[in-house]
């Protein structure tokens, strides 16, 4: 009963967004994009390819009755087709499945190899008075700075192979934010658990010194207390960006260390250098199966299957309407190396396309370094 009534709730919303955009279009604003993303999978060995992919339409519906007041809404629909769905006895129902406190997930259609899945993952109201910011609901709450693992971001942890979701995920809480001036400001958040102890709430504290922007935060995050803190500025002409923060279980279970440190570099005609190292205490240290790794839910105290992580890419701007970049990732107590490439082209305005892949090298079962598994995707977008 609770699910269908926050799905209720949620229809009722959009329906509601659409009555007012035709009687007071001026303090509604509607936006969205359809893109397509089309997956190849496939190994060194024969037989062995997969051939996968989905439609991913969203809608974000935001209306503004005056100027302290904001009610947004937006709605993921994908509709996943082939291999990937076939050969997954699991998919449709861990797709369906939503952590949040409210359940606004559901699948409309659950076909063999066919599923078609909607989630509002952005559903708040947004008060500013003065010097104060109230929001309610589920929403995006982004305490990371760094670039590739972010450690102090516990209420939205997301995993950087997932590059598809530019949004990232939202978060059911109650967000309180007090300007102090300047650039510092305190805030307060809560996030409520289905389960007993499983909530996470905690305070973050921003300033500026110098070339640097810096912040404090101090949290319960699921029967854990946690304390961090972040930086982002200069050293010279490189950008140099930190997290960590400190994660002591209050039942059983050691003190667990996430550490982030990255580093950028402009150089030439719009090449951009960057590194980026991770240190999790937590991590097993060994990747057994590289091709879930896309797919895995990561935490903030866990942020990947590998104490040391180190990763390197270089960008390139080559036209204003083509971009190109080469990342490499290699863990070496997981014994894991994953290369990635990309390449991009803006054809109007509104429309995009890119050609991104994800190669896999570790241990086979034969003991022998070389290529696991391979991941290329195809993707498409139009804005509107």
């Amino acid at each position: 009963m609770f699910p269908a009534v926050s799905r209720a709730c949620a229809l009722a919303l959009l329906l509601f967004f659409s009555s007012l955009s035709f009687t007071s279009a001026q303090q509604v604003v509607f936006r969205g994009y359809v893109k397509n993303l089309q997956t190849f999978f496939f190994t060194d060995r024969q037989n062995t390819l997969l051939n996968s992919g989905f439609f991913h339409n969203r809608l974000a519906l935001q209306w503004s009755p005056d100027s302290l007041l904001t009610l947004n809404v937006e709605l993921r629909n994908r509709l996943f087709y082939g291999d990937l769905v076939r050969f997954s006895p699991d998919f449709a129902a861990e797709l369906e499945r939503d952590p949040g406190f409210f359940d606004l997930s559901f699948n409309s259609i659950e076909r063999s190899a066919l599923v078609m899945h909607s989630i509002s993952d952005r559903m708040y109201l947004d008060y500013r008075p003065g010097r104060w910011r109230i929001r309610l609901g589920r929403q995006r709450i982004n305490w990371g700075i760094a670039t590739t693992w972010n450690p102090n971001d516990l209420f939205n942890a997301y995993n950087f192979l997932d590059f598809d979701y530019e949004e990232r995920p939202g978060a059911d809480a109650l967000r309180v934010e007090y300007r102090i001036g300047g650039f510092s400001h305190l805030e307060a958040v809560y996030g409520p658990s289905r389960q007993r102890n499983n909530w996470v709430g905690g305070l973050r504290y921003t300033g500026h010194t110098g070339t640097y922007d810096w912040q404090l935060i101090g949290a319960w995050f699921k029967h854990q207390i946690a304390f961090g803190g972040g930086w982002a500025g200069d050293l010279g002409n490189t950008g140099f960006k930190g997290e960590w923060t400190l994660f002591q279980p209050l039942d059983t279970g050691k003190t667990a260390l996430s550490l982030t440190l990255g580093t950028d570099y402009l150089f030439g005609k719009n090449w951009l250098l960057s590194g980026g190292v991770l240190w999790n205490s937590r991590a097993a240290g060994g990747v057994q199966n590289p091709e879930a790794l896309a797919n895995t839910t990561l935490s903030p105290d866990n942020l990947f299957p590998a104490r040391l992580s180190l990763l390197a890419s270089l960008n390139k701007q080559i036209t204003p309407l083509l971009s190109g970049s080469l990342g490499v990732l290699y863990a070496p107590d997981a014994e894991i190396l994953i290369a990635l490439p990309s390449f991009g082209v803006s054809v109007a305005d509104n429309w995009n396309a890119d050609l991104t892949g994800q190669l896999f090298f570790g241990q086979g079962p034969a003991g022998h370094f070389g290529n696991r598994f391979n991941a290329v995707f195809v993707r498409w977008r139009w804005s509107f």
